[in-house]
């Protein structure tokens, strides 16, 4: 039997709550297609979430926090349990209250690219 290299593995699969086009080209480009199955995706998805079986969820908060905001995290995370929540936002995690229960990695816009894909990386560290 031959032997397969690493670069047939499996993809990672990338859940990103994203609306912005010039954001998604970045992180399509950032996010090695190689490496990650990236699904670009609204909130409105989280009402069919069966469909989707993420690796990790990606939600880029664009707007300041607001106190309903809880629920969102909240109900990805009710959805997807144990797959890590990653949000990033231009507002500092603490503007974020009780939804930082929810989070498993915050990152802080505007972001380094290396530390951003370490960040992704080091959520399936404990694979």
């Amino acid at each position: 039997m031959a032997y397969l290299p690493d670069a047939i593995a499996e993809k990672r699969k990338l859940l990103i709550f994203e609306d912005e086009d010039s954001m998604q080209t970045i992180l399509s480009a950032a996010l090695l297609p190689e490496k990650y199955e990236l699904t670009f995706v609204s909130t409105e998805t989280l009402s069919k979430p069966q469909f989707l079986k993420p690796d990790l969820v990606l939600l880029d908060h664009v707007l300041a926090p607001m106190p309903d905001y809880d629920s969102l995290c909240q109900k990805i995370k009710s959805f997807y349990p144990s797959i890590p929540l990653v949000v990033i936002s231009a507002y500092p995690l603490h503007k974020f209250g009780d939804c930082q229960k929810h989070i498993d990695l915050f990152i802080a816009k505007p972001f380094d690219l290396s530390y951003f894909l370490d960040g992704v990386e080091s959520c399936f560290v404990a694979d």
